[in-house]
């Protein structure tokens, strides 16, 4: 039997992708190699190996500022190994926030072939023009990484449906997860944020006192998405997690929650939390 001592499984999307952009670095140079997903006129930057920048995961660059979008919108090349040649990204205004002598951006996609964001490498100098002859093998790596991503979000899906249906802390009353069970899907939901730019949002509903629980709880289940959870967290408080819905999408779901339950006469309160931008409002 041969020895697999050296090959590792990894152990997570994440794991892999990060270990590819080492390579990626290892095999190209250049200083800084990201992941991005474009989310909201912005590049959220979801894995990054960076030796100057500065740039962690999180980081948000304007997308309208950004190499990328003359890239994808319109066709500038994808490998630039001296951009004081290429006015299109010279005049671009990123150059204000840093600064780039040479740029390597190639599209990500979806299922659908639509535009899910980019593998982005920079460099404050010009590099060799030999480095425009690695486009066939950086595209590649383009559609094994989309292909990464896609897998990564189905699982999230399905983590979710799981969580939420499988977890053993139950409310005996609504037969819904109860606050511990909150607990691990709000704790969930946030990793999904932050590793795949998922745009989130949780309302936490407050019931009259004297509300009926049960009337509520069968209220949110008729109102909500079969991706969405929601939990009992007692005294007639819920916890609603709206899955990759930003906060304009969420206040729409609130008020046909908040007209349903009104017309059952329960006035409810409901407060936002953006779980990718960590803001709150209540309402």
């Amino acid at each position: 039997m041969s020895r697999l001592d050296d090959i590792q499984f990894p152990q997570s999307c994440q794991t892999l992708l990060d270990a590819h952009l080492g390579e990626l670095q290892a095999r190209y140079g250049m200083a800084l190699w990201m992941i991005t997903r474009v989310r909201d006129e912005s590049l959220v930057v979801l894995r990054v190996h960076d030796n100057h920048y500065g740039l962690t995961q999180g980081h948000r660059l304007e997308w309208q500022s950004s190499y990328c979008v003359r890239m994808v919108e319109q066709g500038a090349p994808r490998i630039v190994s001296d951009v004081t040649g290429h006015p299109i990204y010279r005049d671009a205004p990123i150059n204000q926030e840093l600064g780039i002598g040479a740029y390597i951006g190639i599209p990500l996609v979806d299922r659908d072939n639509r535009l899910f964001g980019t593998l982005c490498a920079l460099d404050p100098s010009p590099q060799p023009a030999s480095l425009a002859d690695a486009l066939p093998g950086l595209q590649h790596d383009a559609v094994l990484i989309s292909f990464l991503l896609q897998g990564a979000l189905r699982d999230a899906r399905e983590q979710r449906l799981n969580t939420f249906v499988e977890h053993p802390d139950r409310c005996d009353e609504t037969g819904l997860p109860g606050r511990e069970g909150w607990n691990d899907i709000f704790a969930q939901e946030v990793r999904h944020c932050r590793d795949l730019g998922a745009d989130s949002t949780v309302l936490y509903l407050q019931g009259p006192a004297d509300g009926d629980s049960v009337t509520i709880a069968d209220s949110l289940a008729a109102l909500l998405r079969e991706q969405d959870s929601v939990a009992h967290l007692g005294d007639n408080r819920f916890g609603i997690l709206l899955a990759d819905t930003n906060e304009a999408k969420s206040r729409r779901v609130a008020d046909r929650i908040r007209d349903a339950l009104n017309a059952k006469q329960l006035l409810v309160s409901l407060q936002y939390e953006s779980l990718l931008a960590g803001q709150s409002q209540a309402n």
